[in-house]
């Protein structure tokens, strides 16, 4: 029997949870590239310093959407797609390991990874497919087909254009400029060889492209003293109105559920704020619908093909 399993990255529903969810994070090699020991005590520093100030944010937004929004999803693509279809995360439960040993259990021996990540990149599809495949070895008579990078499938742009023209005719606002943001990631990843810049700049592109619309790229959340890819969102608008930016629309292209950094980030750190701002006639965010029918059909299509 065949079955689905929808991996997000999770998310903290309590203040303890909270510091379990920075130390996983930061426990994996693929967000922080040490050695495991070193790695180790740098991830507990981390959640131990940093859980008390992250949960205050949370708390602003009333609680991660994450869960509901993934677990909403899951429902729908189940009924969609006709067969059964599993939620794990990566750094708060259900973890991926647990939930891959309840579909053995179940009787799924064919196992179709889907993740909740557009566009492919060391720090989420590539930890996701290094957990599945530990998980895997555990478990017989299982095969693992892993789908990765659905950032330009045609349903997917379709269900991105839609939202955007929505969002602007219902906002009335005349030919925004459209600057599509994601999640930064660190500079040495770009070094190793992670993509993910170049195909966020490229989906933002076709995008752009379809709608005929004038665009920018920035990168967001950045966090440490690293080095991270860009240009900063924060920064870059602000070049942006600076040089005389009118009317912009902020559109998340590398989420698909709403979480910290889409309404904390874009929403109170930087939409709230401009709204202010005497320089801008416009600002807002595309916000990411409740498993839109067009992101369905997108993972529908996506474990069909």
């Amino acid at each position: 029997m065949k079955g689905i399993l929808l991996v997000n990255m999770g998310g903290p529903q309590s203040l303890s949870q909270m510091h379990l969810f920075l130390k996983n994070m930061f426990s994996d090699k693929y967000i922080l590239p040490l050695p495991f020991g070193l790695r180790q005590f740098v991830a507990r520093m981390i959640a131990k310093k940093r859980h008390p100030a992250s949960w205050e944010k949370y708390q602003l937004i009333g609680g991660t959407p994450i869960i509901k929004h993934t677990e909403a999803t899951k429902e729908a693509l189940a009924k969609s797609a006709e067969m059964p279809v599993y939620t794990a995360y990566s750094y708060t439960p259900p973890f991926i390991s647990d939930v891959m040993q309840a579909m053995h259990n179940d009787g799924i021996t064919e196992i179709d990874v889907l993740t909740m990540y557009p566009q492919a990149s060391d720090t989420t599809t590539t930890s996701v497919f290094s957990d599945v495949k530990k998980a895997s070895k555990k478990l017989n008579g299982i095969s693992i087909r892993e789908i990765c990078d659905y950032s330009v499938h045609p349903t997917f742009l379709d269900y991105w254009k839609t939202l955007i023209e929505e969002h602007i005719a219902k906002q009335g606002v005349e030919n925004p400029l459209l600057l599509f943001t994601a999640h930064a990631i660190p500079i040495y990843g770009v070094k190793r060889g992670d993509k993910y810049p170049d195909t966020v700049r490229h989906m933002a592109k076709r995008l752009a492209d379809i709608m005929n619309r004038p665009y920018e790229v920035a990168f967001q959340s950045r966090v440490g003293p690293v080095k991270w890819v860009g240009p900063d969102t924060d920064e870059h608008l602000e070049e942006l109105v600076s040089a005389g930016e009118k009317n912009v629309v902020l559109i998340p292209v590398s989420f698909t559920t709403e979480c910290l950094e889409t309404v904390y980030d874009l929403n109170i750190k930087l939409v709230d704020i401009y709204k202010k701002d005497d320089r801008m006639e416009h600002i807002s965010r595309v916000e990411i619908p409740v498993a839109h029918p067009l992101f369905i059909e997108t993972l529908k299509n996506i474990v069909n093909e």
